[in-house]
């Protein structure tokens, strides 16, 4: 993998990962043979083997970690990734992290993976806005950003057991919550082209006027999940829950760079990988060409996600 912006698992960390999925590399490499064998056979979805189309091996082997191993379960997760790009392509689509408006979301925000895993293999992403300026800050740039992150992680360059979150809303203030209130919808529509394997988020600096949205997120967690999300009064609390070997110098770590250098890192990674990201893209699923005995097509997610959503209306 070609990363200057990630330290991976050491190779045992990563065989107990395995372990406790009940697999191991050789098993995983046959598996990953078996879903791409499958993805050939399937007739909407991007065939793996084709040339023109980069099918990155190392994005079915994270999906199949991050589905805990399950091959059926995995199906079905690459199966809805393909096909919730057609459905949510204003965050799904036309990524390229040179674009003017991607440039200046990349000054004003960040999502970022922590170069350092945590010893059980986790991955700690850290969620920022770099200042408080809301002139300039465009809520479904910055989304679009955190998907493309987190898909150029997956498809390319980490391996890692479950994800940890640090969310700091220092600079968030009313107005870049009623910003950002529209986009929620599409935006929770997007996360489901992913499988995710939540260990802990942690959330810094909350105010009072951020509940409400805070609120429409968290009711689409399960019980489980939702006690996973923890609430800090102070940035020195993290250090309670994370080592501070991980946590950047300006977040009580002693990681030798702090965020905004990790940021600037991280956005060269995607610069870097712009070609990829174009290319990527544009792979999605062709519904006109779905058996009729599959139901994980756009009618059906969208059915669902709507029923969530009138669901939330009516509480």
């Amino acid at each position: 993998m070609e990363t200057n912006s990630l330290i991976l698992p050491t190779p045992s960390t990563i065989s107990k990962i395995y372990s406790k999925l009940g697999t191991s590399q050789i098993k995983i490499d046959l598996d990953v043979t078996l879903l791409k064998e499958w993805m050939r056979k399937q007739p909407h979805l991007p065939n793996p083997n084709d040339d023109g189309k980069i099918i990155d091996e190392k994005r079915i082997k994270m999906f199949l970690i991050t589905c805990k191993n399950s091959l059926e379960k995995t199906k079905v997760m690459l199966d809805q990734h393909y096909t919730i790009k057609l459905l949510v392509p204003e965050y799904l689509s036309k990524w390229d992290p040179s674009l003017p408006e991607n440039i200046q979301s990349m000054k004003l925000s960040s999502f970022v993976p922590l170069p350092k895993p945590t010893h059980e293999g986790h991955r700690v992403s850290l969620c920022y806005l770099r200042n408080k300026d809301l002139h300039t800050f465009v809520c479904h740039d910055f989304f679009k950003l955190c998907l493309m992150a987190h898909d150029l992680r997956i498809a390319k360059l980490d391996i890692y057991n479950k994800d940890i979150f640090i969310i700091d809303l220092n600079n968030f203030s009313m107005s870049h919550v009623t910003a950002c209130m529209p986009n929620i919808k599409k935006m929770f529509e997007s996360t489901l082209a992913y499988p995710y394997r939540l260990h802990e988020a942690h959330l810094i600096n909350t105010k009072s006027f951020m509940q409400p949205i805070l609120n429409i997120v968290t009711s689409f967690l399960s019980t489980k999940i939702s006690c996973r999300v923890n609430y800090h009064k102070s940035i020195e609390e993290l250090k309670n829950y994370i080592d501070p070997s991980i946590l950047p110098l300006n977040y009580g770590g002693t990681f030798p760079k702090t965020s905004d250098e990790i940021t600037d890192d991280w956005h060269d990674e995607l610069i870097r990988h712009r070609e990829w990201f174009i290319t990527q893209s544009s792979i999605v699923a062709d519904n006109s060409k779905r058996p009729k005995s599959s139901n994980n097509n756009l009618d059906y997610i969208e059915n669902s996600i709507e029923g969530s959503f009138r669901k939330l209306e009516v509480d």
